[in-house]
C-alpha cells in the first residue's frame, strides 16, 4: 500500500537544500512508540504506548513501527487483546509538517499511503483493540482512535476529530466506511464535511468515542473491565466475527492509495492547499487555501 506516486506541482526552490533539511529533521525528537505486556485476571494485554518525546505527529517509520508492534501482539497467542495508550496531553495531531516539507515527491506520496497502511493494520488486528485518549486526536489521531474496537477519552481534555478538510485533503471512500460503522449516522457528514472537532462529551454522543473518564488511570480501569467481559468469548468467534465487521472497509483501505492519486491528479489544489497548511502550521499563522476545484471530472 506504499509508494504509489502522483504529480506534484513544487518548484526546486520549495526543496532547495532538501538532504540538509532532512537531516536535520531526523535529528529533533518526536514521538516515539513503546510496548509493554500487563497481566489481568490470567489474561495477558499488550500494550502500545504513545510516548511524548516530541511533537505528538506520525512519520512513515512511525507508521511502520506500530504495524510491527501489531503483528508482534497478533501472533502471540498469550495475548488476548490491545490498548493503544496515549499521554496526559495530545494523544496524536496527525502527519507531521517537517515530514511533509521535507521530503520528495515520491516520499510524500509513500507517507500519505502510509496513512492507510496504518488504517489497515489497526481495523484488521483479529483481537480486541481499545484506545485510551488523553488528549486531541485530530486527523491521523482521531483515525488511531476510531479504528480501535472500543474508545475511551478523559473527559474535558482536548478534542477529537477528522482535521483533513482543513488542510485540504478529502475524507475518502475508506475513512468515510469506518466513520458509518461507528458513528451516528446523521453526524458522518459534519464530521467528514467540516473537519469538525469534537469534545469528549459530545463525541460519545455521535458515536465516535465509546466512553469519558475522569483521568487516564479511570480509562485503564474502563479497559480492562471491557476485556474481562470480553475474554468470556473464544478467540475463534472474536476473530471471525471482527473479519466480519471490517471487511468491507479492509477492500477499501486496499484500494485507497491508488484512489488518493486519482484525486490528486483530477484537483491538483489539494497538494497546493496540503503544502500551503503545513507550512502554515510551522509558522504558526492561518493557512491561505486555494478554493480552485475541478467540478467536472468527476467518475
Amino acid at each position: 500500500m506504499v509508494g504509489n506516486k502522483f504529480d506534484l506541482k513544487v518548484s526546486n526552490t520549495d526543496f532547495g537544500n532538501q538532504e540538509n533539511r532532512r537531516i536535520r529533521d531526523t535529528k529533533r525528537n518526536r514521538m516515539k512508540l513503546a510496548k509493554e505486556v500487563i497481566t489481568s485476571k490470567d489474561s495477558k494485554i499488550g500494550v502500545m504506548k504513545l510516548l511524548p518525546e516530541g511533537p505528538m505527529t506520525l512519520t512513515l517509520p512511525l507508521i511502520r513501527e506500530m504495524g510491527e508492534i501489531l503483528e508482534e501482539f497478533t501472533v502471540d497467542q498469550d495475548i488476548r487483546a490491545g490498548i493503544i495508550s496515549g499521554p496526559d496531553g495530545d494523544f496524536c495531531l496527525g502527519l507531521d509538517p517537517d515530514a511533509i516539507l521535507n521530503s520528495s515527491t515520491d516520499e510524500i506520496s509513500k507517507i500519505m499511503a502510509g496513512i492507510f497502511e496504518m488504517f489497515g493494520s489497526l481495523v484488521s488486528f483479529p483481537k480486541p483493540l481499545i484506545a485510551e485518549v488523553g488528549g486531541n486526536a485530530v486527523g491521523g489521531g482521531a483515525i488511531i482512535v476510531y479504528t480501535c474496537d472500543y474508545r475511551y477519552m478523559v473527559d474535558g481534555k482536548g478534542r477529537i476529530g477528522f482535521a483533513e478538510p482543513l488542510v485540504g485533503l478529502p475524507i475518502t471512500k475508506t475513512l468515510i466506511l469506518r466513520m458509518r460503522q461507528v458513528m451516528v449516522p446523521s453526524f458522518v457528514s459534519e464530521a467528514a464535511m467540516e473537519g469538525a472537532l469534537y469534545k469528549p462529551a459530545d463525541a460519545v454522543q455521535n458515536g465516535l468515542l465509546s466512553e469519558v473518564g475522569a483521568s487516564l488511570e479511570e480509562l485503564r480501569k474502563k479497559s480492562l473491565s471491557k476485556i474481562n467481559v470480553l475474554n468470556r468469548i473464544p478467540a475463534s468467534a472474536t476473530v471471525e466475527t471482527k473479519r466480519a465487521l471490517n471487511k468491507e472497509t479492509l477492500e477499501a483501505a486496499k484500494a485507497a492509495p491508488k484512489e488518493l492519486t486519482e484525486l490528486f491528479k483530477k484537483q491538483p489544489a489539494m497538494v497546493k492547499n496540503l503544502l500551503e497548511a503545513m507550512k502554515a502550521n510551522k509558522e504558526k499563522r492561518r493557512p491561505s487555501l486555494t478554493h480552485e476545484a475541478n467540478y467536472t471530472n468527476q467518475s
